[in-house]
């Protein structure tokens, strides 16, 4: 049977499901039909072929006669030209009633109701779960504004299309039965238009059919203005793509949908609304654009073909709150908006949904879901060798060294025509994008990956290919030399380390030594670092490789590399605690512990010092004679003079005979873990209130320790060792000395920022604040003093904050000139105080002994 009638098969599927007592169908109720007609009948109709009839899985031909009469007899019927005969008698009877407006939409209702169901099961995140998206709203509105008769929500696959399309239908029908309106919503998905097609039948009758018209009715209630008074007729079909359908089923159902589009264009009482990827919408729209104002497309010029929006910060903190999804507060904002992309939502949700609402979202769990979303949508299935050999070409072509991104179509014509259902594929779920330069004759098609984190792996995973997939001194210098001061560089070496230890190539991870990187760079690198690590400890069951690599210590010299006062942060101090976990030393434990009791000065964490300091204390003495600055001695000074204000002065001795003592006791050979101990050194010596004792002890450094490295000067030892000379200089009045040091450091820190990490920033602000103050400039202050407010929220330093506020509140002149400024620091100086547990008066008294 090559026709059957729509109307009599609509209302056999109908029949089928009141017949089993179903009222919404689902996929999985598919084998319970096939369950109950062999009970019944004795026949087997199968599960899948329930799902081909209800439109769940694609149907290439009409069902047959035996499907047909088995389904009849079911119902009732002897078979089925028995139920067609008395669907006919049926419409006889039927026929006078006069068809309404009111009964149409009762039959859309019935019929969006059933497709509303069966697309909100398809959510990869439970449906009640989901929120509102912004934009839905704003673009529907914009949308019956304007005089067109449709629009689209148009982007690539994963972009919440669907789902905002359901909200807003469910949305406006609670809208319109409180308001009394009776517009008309009659939702189909892209799998029911299909089974019209295979059956012989034509979108437009089967339309008409499904609203209960019979073969003889025409559409005079639907152009009735009387019945439809001010009411719209919203026809929407959902997942409108080109990859849906097979062959030229596509094309024959597009020539009937501008059928129905160009019937109904001049009654603006008919609305189409279509949902489809931007590849669908780029390669079809000059045959649904009939005339230039029939679609809003509310692209706003977006050459990328795309209206429907990631989710933005509020939006994923929403979505956070709906599936109870515990964020911490350390977490930047930017590694929240990594997972603006709902369908990474959907994969994160998928992967730990056992145990959800424990769960929190960290720097590692953007690249796992990221993984998981690119291994699923391009590595698996259909065509997956010739989706990775175009990417390996795609990469291959871009100018990386020169920042060019883009590849001209024509340069990979060949390769995409050797494969062009990969291709079609990596366009469909937005791995890769084509745009139009049409400035100038001729057009110039290019491709362009959908994001840089798409981008950035691919680009990793070549170079690792070309490499034999091994982290090792070559594919270092291969990073170095392709991503050479490239933003791009640190993401791409990240998943790089994530295969080398997903690869038990663990050992190898030291080569990240050899990577050129600045030290923003270098400190976001080893906040991955730690993550990862600590991911793979937790998570580990059995794996060898990974507890080995816990049991054994770093080389001194990859240990060294972890080292460093500018990059203190909370995550530097999450990492920390990770190296704790291995195998290590006494001496490279002290380093460590000490490491964390300066953090925790700095964030005037005082539980947190003092937890370190005992840890420190219980190591043997000898363990410090091998340090010529020994952290224990000075970081007990600290702590007790913030603690109790007492200015313990053993450290103090030891720091004076170092420097007036026998020079073969120090320490000269250059690397970090020396530099911070120095540094601290420097720290503990401002417990003096003597500027001299100061320089004399940087005079030392550079005579017998910064001497021999020429270029610290220049690194972020150098650049603290500035600091405290801009400091020392200021309170000796010594303003000459003062400007030349601080326009030393401006002059490479101003011009590019990113070479200070958030901790030398605050340092850097300080100073100049100093500089500025009871000049002309002090106006300036106030905003010198938002960008250190901006760095210790964000960043925890609050004794930073806290020194500069204190000397700030000496100021009469500020009191006078800039009184709600004032009183705001004292607001701020007040609630560090109270919050940390300290006394105020040591700081102030700190402040006037150095101001005198």
């Amino acid at each position: 049977m090559n026709k059957i009638s729509l109307p009599k098969y609509e209302e056999l599927k109908k029949l089928m499901l009141i017949n089993s007592g179903i009222v919404h169908m689902l996929p999985s109720d598919c084998k319970t039909l096939s369950d109950k007609i062999f009970k019944k009948n004795g026949n087997r109709i199968s599960e899948t072929t329930f799902k081909r009839i209800y439109g769940f899985a694609f149907s290439k031909y009409s069902p047959s006669l035996f499907t047909l009469d088995v389904l009849a007899r079911y119902c009732g019927y002897k078979s089925w030209d028995a139920f067609c005969e008395k669907q006919d008698k049926n419409d006889e009877t039927t026929s006078v009633k006069e068809l309404s407006w009111q009964v149409l939409k009762q039959n859309a209702d019935k019929i969006t109701g059933f497709a509303l169901q069966a697309l909100k099961n398809k959510s990869g995140i439970p449906y009640n779960q989901t929120i509102e998206r912004e934009f839905i709203d704003y673009h529907f509105d914009e949308f019956l504004n304007s005089n067109c008769t449709g629009t689209i929500l148009c982007a690539p696959s994963g972009y919440g299309k669907t789902i905002a399309l359901c909200q807003w239908i469910e949305k406006k029908a609670a809208i319109d039965t409180l308001k009394g309106n009776n517009d008309i919503i009659l939702l189909f998905s892209s799998n029911a238009v299909m089974s019209v097609l295979v059956s012989g039948g034509d979108i437009h009758d089967w339309m008409l059919a499904l609203l209960g018209y019979g073969t003889d009715n025409d559409i005079n209630v639907l152009l009735d203005i009387k019945q439809r008074k001010d009411s719209k007729f919203y026809l929407i079909i959902d997942g409108f793509d080109e990859q849906m359908f097979k062959g030229d089923h596509f094309k024959i159902i597009l020539n009937q949908l501008v059928d129905i589009f160009s019937f109904y264009q001049h009654h603006d009482w008919f609305k189409l609304i279509l949902t489809t990827r931007t590849a669908t919408w780029i390669n079809n729209r000059h045959e649904l654009e009939i005339n230039s104002n029939t679609w809003f497309t509310g692209f706003n010029q977006n050459p990328n073909c795309i209206n429907v929006p990631l989710l933005n910060l509020l939006e994923i903190e929403a979505l956070c709150g709906q599936i109870k999804l515990s964020i911490e507060n350390s977490i930047p904002v930017n590694i929240i908006q990594n997972f603006n992309h709902p369908l990474y939502f959907q994969f994160y949700y998928q992967q730990h949904k056992e145990n959800f609402i424990k769960t929190n979202i960290d720097h590692i769990s953007f690249y796992e879901t990221l993984s998981t979303f690119i291994l699923k949508k391009v590595y698996l299935g259909h065509y997956s060798t010739e989706k990775i050999l175009l990417i390996k070409t795609l990469i291959e072509q871009l100018d990386i060294t020169n920042n060019v991104y883009q590849i001209n179509k024509l340069k990979i014509v060949g390769d995409i025509k050797k494969s062009p259902h990969a291709y079609q594929e990596l366009i469909n779920v937005g791995f890769i994008r084509e745009f139009t330069e049409n400035n100038n004759y001729p057009y110039n098609t290019y491709i362009i990956f959908g994001n840089t984190d798409f981008m950035e792996h691919s680009i990793a995973k070549t170079l690792l290919y070309n490499n034999g997939n091994l982290l090792d001194i070559d594919l270092v210098k291969a990073i170095n030399s392709l991503l050479a001061n490239n933003k791009h560089k640190v993401n791409v070496l990240k998943w790089c380390i994530m295969h080398a230890i997903k690869s038990g190539q663990l050992k190898n991870i030291e080569y990240i030594i050899e990577v050129q990187l600045t030290i923003n760079e270098k400190s976001e690198l080893i906040t991955f670092l730690g993550e990862v690590l600590e991911t793979e400890y937790s998570s580990t069951t059995g794996n060898d490789s990974i507890i080995k690599y816990f049991k054994n210590s770093f080389s001194d010299e990859l240990f060294d590399y972890f080292f460093g006062l500018e990059l203190i942060n909370t995550d530097y101090k999450k990492f920390l605690h990770v190296l704790l976990k291995f195998d290590l030393s006494d001496q490279k434990k002290v380093l460590i512990h000490s490491t964390l009791a300066i953090i925790a000065a700095i964030q005037l964490d005082l539980n947190d010092f003092e937890i370190n300091l005992s840890k420190l204390k219980a190591f043997p003495k000898a363990e410090y004679d091998a340090f010529s600055v020994n952290p224990l001695s000075c970081l007990d000074a600290i702590y007790y003079h913030l603690k109790y204000g007492i200015i313990k002065t053993e450290a103090l001795i030891d720091l004076t005979k170092l420097y007036f003592g026998n020079l073969h006791t120090i320490s000269v050979k250059k690397s970090a873990s020396n530099d911070m101990l120095y540094l601290l050194g420097l720290f503990t010596m401002l417990l003096c209130n003597n500027p001299k004792k100061t320089l004399r002890f940087i005079s030392f450094l550079n005579k017998n320790y910064g001497s021999l490295a020429k270029e610290g000067n220049d690194s972020q030892y150098g650049f603290f060792i500035k600091i405290f000379m801009s400091n020392a200089y200021l309170e000796l009045g010594e303003q000459t000395k003062v400007s030349e040091t601080y326009h030393s450091i401006a002059v490479d820190y101003e011009e590019n920022e990113d070479l200070l990490t958030p901790y030398m920033k605050i340092l850097f602000h300080s100073v100049k604040i100093k500089i500025l103050l009871n000049t002309s400039q002090e106006n300036l202050v106030p905003n010198e003093m938002k960008k250190i407010n901006d760095i210790a929220v964000n960043s925890g330093y609050k004794f930073p904050k806290l020194y500069i506020t204190s000397m700030l509140l000496q100021s009469l002149s500020l009191q006078n000139s800039t009184p709600g400024f004032y009183k705001q620091l004292s607001n701020d100086f007040n609630n560090i105080i109270n919050e940390c547990g300290l006394n105020p008066q040591l700081f102030l008294d700190y402040i006037t002994v150095n101001r005198k």
